[in-house]
């Protein structure tokens, strides 16, 4: 065998094992996953505001005391300041990643720790065990959003959360903290992998 032959069968070889790695990762990544699909209609509220967690005005900001910047991980807090943006207690996600911190809603390495949302006078957040579309409807009824954690549609990116904010069509409309339009669940295959709900009241 030649020692061009033996050079082609190994660039194969590694393409193939590529192949196969990037399949492992992506069936390990979407593993547990729950399919969800609309079956009410909830009219996407006007007055909420889309806000990207990566806006130059707080995408350099620390989440809490941790090392983690709101550019690269705050798509949980960019949620919450749009579920809560066509409220009296409306704030931009640096204005909110500042008083979720100023209240110690943070662990250090960043994470939000839900409990405490609700010892923030008027704020409430539900944590829901399970994944399912009554769920979510049961949130859009009671005119809350829910923040659901998804899967981006790409091999190197792991978990994300985005927005419900609605219905159209037949499908579940999100505000995705990092896109610059409305999305909808069937972008994230419909699969969601949690579901909390941060809302205020008086």
């Amino acid at each position: 065998m030649t020692g061009k032959k033996k050079l082609g069968i190994l660039l194969v070889v590694i393409v193939l094992g590529i192949i196969l790695c990037l399949f492992v990762i992506t069936k390990i990544k979407d593993r547990g996953g729950v399919v969800v699909k609309c079956n009410s209609d909830f009219p996407v509220n006007e007055k909420l505001v889309a806000y990207r967690q990566d806006d130059a005005a707080w995408k350099n900001d620390k989440i809490g005391e941790s090392k983690y910047t709101m550019g690269s991980s705050g798509c949980i807090i960019t949620s919450i300041a749009t579920a809560l943006s066509s409220t009296s207690v409306a704030m931009d996600p640096g204005a909110m990643n500042k008083f979720l911190s100023k209240n110690n809603a943070f662990d250090e390495a960043g994470n939000l720790q839900w409990g405490r949302i609700d010892e923030i006078n008027g704020l409430y957040a539900d944590v829901y065990s399970d994944v399912s579309s009554e769920i979510i409807d049961n949130c859009l009824a009671a005119g809350h959003y829910p923040i659901i954690k998804i899967h981006r549609k790409s091999i190197f990116s792991y978990h994300h959360y985005v927005l419900i904010i609605g219905t159209e069509n037949g499908e579940y409309v999100c505000m995705d903290p990092l896109q610059d339009h409305l999305t909808r669940l069937s972008d994230y295959n419909d699969k969601i992998y949690a579901i909390r709900c941060v809302y205020y009241e008086k």
